[in-house]
């Protein structure tokens, strides 16, 4: 949702918003192995579980997020 908010405040198409829009979740899947937190999140759910649990991935996945908008900035 940011990318699409990001580019669009750049004033890029949305034709081009959508394009960058799938090659990052196509990178994400690559380079993490999965879109949905279920398969992303060590062991799944718990009701049990250290609020912590995702911080790792999160860091992970905000550099990368960081990395790809940089690269594909207008």
């Amino acid at each position: 949702m940011f990318i699409g908010l990001y580019f669009s405040a750049a004033h890029m198409s949305e034709k081009n918003i959508v394009l960058i829009c799938y090659q990052y979740a196509r990178e994400f899947e690559k380079t993490f192995g999965s879109l949905s937190c279920r398969e992303l999140r060590p062991g799944g759910f718990s009701k049990n579980d250290p609020p912590h649990l995702c911080e790792s991935i999160t860091c992970q996945a905000i550099e990368f997020a960081y990395l790809f908008i940089q690269e594909a900035e207008p």
